[in-house]
């Protein structure tokens, strides 16, 4: 069970997209050192995503929020300003992990008002591990199943 305080909250007021109930979030690490979020949903606790700071993995990119976006969420300067992507991860395919860069959530870090807007010069599955590296995350991946299945057969499980 997760304790906040209210002031912890994200207000999303439109929701996310297909997730139109869930308009209340609670935003904390992955894990320590992680570059990973979740986002958690307070209204439906049985909705969570993973999200990133799309700026950690991307270093190029750049968002213009129109001002309609910025002035539903009271959004007047730059620097108050939080954006989150969610990600996917395929089961038993984590190389395969990837983006939403079209939709991201926009938070106003003052007010914790936030609203996922749309962008049609983003992709919506951007891929966030690099084709060079995904064989060798694949086989990484691939030898540590591996190895937890021999435990688990050595342990007569």
């Amino acid at each position: 069970m997760l304790e906040f305080n209210e002031g912890e909250i994200i207000q999303l007021n439109e929701g996310l997209l297909g997730f139109p109930l869930s308009r209340r979030f609670l935003l904390f690490p992955y894990g320590e050192d992680s570059s990973f979020f979740w986002l958690q949903s307070v209204d439906e606790p049985e909705i969570a995503f993973i999200v990133i700071n799309p700026f950690d993995f991307f270093s190029d990119l750049e968002f213009a929020i129109q001002d309609p976006d910025a002035e539903s969420i009271s959004l007047t300067r730059g620097e108050d300003v939080e954006i989150f992507c969610l990600v996917t991860i395929p089961e038993g395919r984590p190389e395969e992990m990837r983006t939403n860069l079209a939709g991201p959530v926009v938070v106003n870090v003052v007010n914790r008002l936030g609203k996922q807007i749309l962008l049609k010069e983003y992709s919506p599955r951007q891929p966030l591990i690099p084709e060079s590296l995904r064989q060798t995350f694949k086989e990484q991946n691939e030898s540590a199943q591996r190895a937890r299945n021999q435990v688990r057969v050595s342990a007569g499980v």
